[in-house]
């Protein structure tokens, strides 16, 4: 896998810790929540839209290119808007098979989450927060609401295919999904 790079996350304490980022419900966290604060600096809208989401802007398809910030100048700039607005947040370090971008991690404490199943690019869509409960209860998920292993979610993947097969179409979210592998960075 590659690390793509750090996705920043409004802090929850919805104890699914995976890369879903819609901000739609109460529970759900927003990823990226300065690009919505309204007296917040515009060039962090604009540094996301030229440097991180840019399979949207330059219409790159998916599977080229995950949604992470590879550069650390940026997430450190972001985390001290955020701490300066009191807004909690968390840190995910993205890992998955697209090769861009790349990014060499620092030295920092991390924490292994687990594997998701979602979009590589906008609000990071995911399946398993989405669908699990739902649709596959059968599946058991670790204390942040993710995939222990490759293999597990592999199993989830599967099954999943084989409901779309037999499912009256649209039943579940239609995309371009891809493995996460994630830990939360300490800073």
């Amino acid at each position: 896998m590659t690390v793509n790079g750090i996705i920043v996350q409004e802090y929850t304490d919805n104890p699914y810790r995976g890369v879903d980022g819609s901000g739609y419900s109460k529970d759900s966290a927003q990823n990226w929540f300065l690009n919505y604060v309204e007296d917040a600096d515009k060039s962090f809208e604009g540094y996301y839209d030229e440097h991180i989401d840019i399979g949207m802007t330059y219409n790159i398809p998916d599977h080229y290119w995950v949604a992470a910030c590879s550069d650390m100048e940026h997430i450190y700039k972001y985390v001290k808007e955020a701490e300066k607005r009191n807004i909690r947040y968390r840190l995910l370090l993205a890992e998955t098979d697209i090769p861009r971008p790349r990014f060499e991690c620092p030295d920092v404490e991390k924490v292994f989450l687990g594997y998701d199943y979602a979009y590589s690019s906008g609000d990071n869509y995911s399946a398993v927060y989405n669908e699990i409960p739902f649709v596959f209860p059968q599946f058991k998920l670790n204390r942040y609401g993710l995939f222990e292993t490759r293999e597990a979610i592999e199993e989830f993947i599967a099954e999943r295919e084989r409901f779309v097969r037999t499912n009256p179409p649209l039943t579940l979210e239609a995309g371009d999904f891809v493995i996460f592998r994630l830990h939360e960075i300490l800073l």
